[in-house]
């Protein structure tokens, strides 16, 4: 008898955990407060390169040179919670629901911060081209 009681309570916890996480990866940030959060780090970015002439060579300088304390927490469904900016070379959508940074000088995106997601917001825009 208290062996069932304990497996009931397990089921239950398993089913209650399982419908949280199904709750958390659904949810996310509305679009406005995500283009807020990316106006935000493009004009701190912009900041840099009226202060140096040019686009920093990783988002990390961005941070060092204190245009920018620490890029903001980003939240889309179907994602984790994430601040960190990825420094890539081109403009490629991986999806992995974060910031990403075009740091390659000779790529025509270079300077440009981007939403690195492949799903659409609530008005069905996709996330990257904001």
């Amino acid at each position: 008898m208290k062996r069932r009681i304990i497996m009931i309570v397990l089921a239950a916890a398993a089913v209650g955990g399982a419908g949280w996480g199904l709750f958390y990866l659904r949810s996310g940030m509305d679009a406005a407060e995500v283009v807020r959060k990316l106006s935000g780090i493009r004009l701190s970015l912009e900041l840099y390169r009226q202060e140096h002439k040019k686009y920093p060579a990783s988002f990390a300088e961005t941070l060092r040179a204190g245009t920018l304390e620490a890029a903001p927490e980003l939240k889309l469904p179907g994602h984790l919670r994430n601040s960190q900016v990825r420094d890539t070379p081109a403009l490629a959508i991986k999806d992995t629901g974060g910031w990403a940074y075009v740091s390659d000088p000779k790529s025509p995106d270079f300077g440009l911060l981007y939403i690195d997601c492949s799903h659409r917001d609530e008005k069905s825009r996709f996330w990257s081209e904001f």
